[in-house]
């Protein structure tokens, strides 16, 4: 029984392949992709308002999550990392959060790190760490964004 049902998986493919088209084929035009054409900043302002609808001063208490960027203690502690292995003597505080430009610039040295250059890639690593496109759940983060991006 098994060597009938592999043999009929060769012969499937294979005589779909070679059989005769009777009509011509319509080709699809698709709209081009705009993800080429969104900026960094068009990226960045979308997930400021997914994060926190644009607000400095957004609290989420139970993750201490804060500002425009919902930025945690472990993403200061992270910046800081890259920046001490970079040799440079920048350090953000936590309290750098409540700001958004210093929020803004964490952002930015945490994507030039991680070489974060698409937008999907931006937003799904903001949301799921630095392996955030191995990450199911930031799949639905980067449909937000992207709504966000469209509207």
């Amino acid at each position: 029984m098994k060597k009938i049902f592999a043999i009929a998986a060769l012969f499937v493919p294979l005589t779909a392949a070679i059989a005769p088209v009777d009509e011509p084929v319509d080709i699809v035009q698709l709209p081009p992709l705009t993800v080429d054409t969104i900026t960094h900043e068009q990226v960045l302002h979308a997930i400021i308002f997914v994060e926190s609808s644009g607000r400095d001063n957004a609290h989420r208490v139970s993750e201490d999550a804060v500002g425009c960027l919902q930025i945690r203690r472990t993403m200061v502690r992270d910046v800081n990392r890259i920046l001490r292995r970079n040799g440079s003597d920048v350090r953000y505080d936590y309290k750098d959060r409540w700001n958004r430009q210093l929020s803004i610039e964490m952002f930015d040295i945490y994507c030039k790190h991680y070489n974060l250059i698409t937008p999907e890639e931006k937003a799904r690593c903001w949301n799921g760490g630095p392996r955030g496109l191995q990450k199911l759940n930031t799949k639905r983060y980067w449909e937000k964004v992207k709504r966000r991006l469209n509207g």
